[in-house]
């Protein structure tokens, strides 16, 4: 950094007056709303070493007129680009960092090392709000916490460029604060591979008066929520760590217990009360609250969907897009248009936030960079997944964003338990599967005469990507997912059955090319028989289900997967020679045999669906078996049944796994 911006603010022998006019706090502190503080032996203030962040200070305003002697082009040159390397992201915003973000390869100026007397001293000089004994509750705070002043919300990459152009003339104005630019790799566009876009974010203010009617409301809605579970709040939180947060780890737990404790009333009202709703679902597998009367869920939700609501009306932050998973994770899950409706919103204001390029190289914690890729991650999770289950194309397209997937040690902790490491391998595997679904996807809701001609997007392509899945897993869940043996474990059953969903849409997808292409009858296929193989692993799959996983954790989209496979074997009923012996109905006779079990024994919630929409057909369709059986011994060809298939036709196209 130029030293010739530093020497008005620390060449003194105590350092930086506090709360001084004449020197300006830098601007990371500004940021951070934190205090300043400087001695003569050191460039840098005490907090921006505590946070091992660059310590930039704005040139002071009365010292402008001073210069007389004109400096040359080239220190010109040299500070100009000092001040664009140095410049942070808006403090303000609930979805960025309080911290400024900065290319890891950009030298850090300032050698010297306080003493850990000098650093305890000033920590105790913080404000309370942020914990600098590791630097990562702001993180939380940032995240999950009511906005501050306003959100950041990205520029345009088309007019980010002119920002390189006028932000070092407008850096120590008011309405120079409010866009940051973070180039990731300034010298990129030397680059033959491409250029790597800047990232520039203004700030949103927030709306006044009818903000803080907003907030007051959810709050209270939220404190009527807690009126009703009390005194079993702290007890639906270890349930929500418990079941729903070590598979899909949303939350570094210890960081908020801490916050939740400390600092409660600066978490987002409308995400604590969807914590609580999405938690109900678990009540009787606590031991403490398996003899409390469980209060009315969709009391609960209804009142927990008003506080989201309530929440829309506030500038919006990361805590809405959480907000929004833990909605889309509810169950029972059954409103399917206002699902999709969340879901739109949750990608638009994740993309609004960058959440979708990859903060590897930002001047975050290390923390918060894994934060927001679970966020993005778990996000992308319910976009393929939900296109799956709803029948919509995907809202997320794999060319824009970078996110990397994350790895199992960055899901735990030190002496994480046993069942924390397993559940951590178990959701990267569910997120690379996710990649292989974003690629069915593709070829399911492609729009055209022919297929694509990319080999990876074929039917059989595909099929090669989901091979190289399988290859990629551990032993252990290698065994778990593709045998279906051992599934013990945090999320184990839920995995299998969404391995299971991707494979019979693969096999459905070869299945319709071959009839296509070869102009034959589903029966004539050879891919016919291996999709109702698949059908019969779900089926023998649902049988085995046990108490243990019934109440274990599951995406509520699975749910379609156990339609998608009975509609199938359905179809193959109807299209089958020979009705003396039909397995494919016995098959679908027997799903829903065990979902009615499931439901009646454990109030299993994700037979619902299946149950509602196939059971009355499977019965008419065995009794139009029975009735044709009994006048003839075998056919050569289709049977027509004598019932309406109006129904089933549209039951069909409804579900595209």
């Amino acid at each position: 950094m130029d030293n010739e911006l530093r020497t008005p603010n620390h060449n003194r022998h105590q350092g930086r007056p506090y709360r001084s006019h004449m020197h300006p706090a830098c601007i990371p502190c500004r940021a951070r709303k934190s205090r300043c503080k400087t001695t003569h032996a050191s460039p840098s203030c005490f907090m921006c070493q505590a946070n091992d962040t660059e310590c930039v200070f704005p040139e002071a305003a009365a010292e402008r007129p001073r210069r007389t002697t004109p400096r040359s082009s080239k220190s010109l040159s040299r500070e100009q680009h000092s001040t664009e390397s140095s410049l942070c992201l808006s403090s303000a915003s609930p979805a960025l960092s309080q911290s400024a973000l900065r290319s890891d390869n950009t030298p850090r100026s300032g050698k010297y090392t306080p003493t850990n007397e000098e650093i305890a001293n000033y920590r105790e000089l913080v404000s309370p709000s942020i914990d600098h004994r590791d630097g990562l509750i702001s993180a939380v705070i940032d995240s999950i916490a009511e906005s501050g002043e306003g959100s950041s919300h990205v520029v345009s990459p088309a007019i980010a460029d002119d920002d390189k152009v006028f932000q070092e003339y407008l850096s120590n104005t008011p309405y120079g604060q409010s866009g940051r630019t973070v180039r990731f790799n300034p010298n990129s566009y030397n680059n033959p591979s491409g250029p790597t876009r800047p990232i520039v974010f203004n700030t949103i203010p927030k709306r006044g008066a009818r903000e803080a009617e907003s907030r007051a409301l959810a709050v209270s809605i939220c404190a009527s929520i807690e009126k009703i579970l009390e005194p079993y709040q702290n007890d639906l939180v270890d349930l929500f760590f418990e079941k729903i947060n070590i598979c899909f780890p949303i939350f570094d737990e210890s960081l908020f217990r801490r916050l939740l404790t400390t600092q409660k009333e600066k978490i987002s009202p409308g995400l604590l009360s969807t914590l609580y709703g999405n938690t109900m679902i678990y009540w009787d597998t606590c031991p403490r609250l398996k003899d409390v009367p469980c209060p009315d869920h969709y009391t609960i939700w209804i009142q927990a969907e008003n506080a989201l609501t309530s929440e829309f009306k506030c500038t919006p932050g990361i805590s809405t897009i959480i907000t929004i998973i833990l909605n889309l994770s509810g169950r029972p899950s059954s409103h399917i248009l206002g699902n999709g409706a969340l879901l739109g919103m949750a990608v638009a204001l994740a993309n609004a936030f960058g959440l979708n390029r990859n903060p590897s190289d930002w001047n975050l914690s290390p923390t918060e960079k894994k934060f927001r890729v679970r966020i993005w991650r778990i996000l992308l999770v319910y976009d393929r997944w939900c296109s799956l289950a709803y029948g919509t194309p995907p809202l997320i397209h794999r060319t824009q964003h970078d996110i990397p997937v994350p790895t199992a040690e960055d899901l735990y902790t030190l002496g994480a338990s046993h069942d924390q490491i397993f559940a951590a391998s178990c959701f990267v595997a569910f997120t690379t599967l996710t990649d292989v679904l974003g690629h069915c996807l593709e070829l399911v809701y492609h729009l055209g005469n022919a297929f694509s001609t990319k080999p990876e997007t074929s039917p059989f392509g595909l099929e090669s990507l989901l091979t190289h899945w399988e290859d990629s897993l551990t032993d252990s869940l290698r065994r778990l997912i593709i045998r279906g043996t051992c599934l013990v474990g945090p999320g184990a059953a839920n995995l299998r059955l969404a391995y299971l969903s991707v494979k019979l849409l693969i096999r459905r997808s070869q299945l319709d090319l071959d009839t296509v292409n070869l102009q034959i009858s589903d029966v004539d296929s050879m891919y016919y028989i291996q999709a109702r193989r698949v059908c019969e692993e779900i089926v023998d799959f649902v049988r085995e289900l046990d108490e243990n996983h019934c109440r274990d954790f599951w995406i509520p989209l699975n749910a379609y997967s156990l339609t998608s496979a009975t509609t199938f074997l359905m179809r193959s009923a109807l299209t089958s020679r020979g009705l003396v012996r039909n397995p494919s109905l016995q098959l679908a006779k027997a799903m829903i045999d065990a979902l009615r079990s499931l439901r009646r024994k454990y109030a299993w919630d994700l037979a619902d669906n299946c149950l509602s929409n196939c059971s009355d057909l499977v019965e008419k369709i065995e009794t139009a078996c029975e009735e044709s059986s009994s006048n003839t011994i075998e056919f050569q060809e289709p049977m027509p049944m004598d019932m309406d298939l109006a129904a089933l036709n549209g039951l069909f196209s409804e579900y595209t796994g």
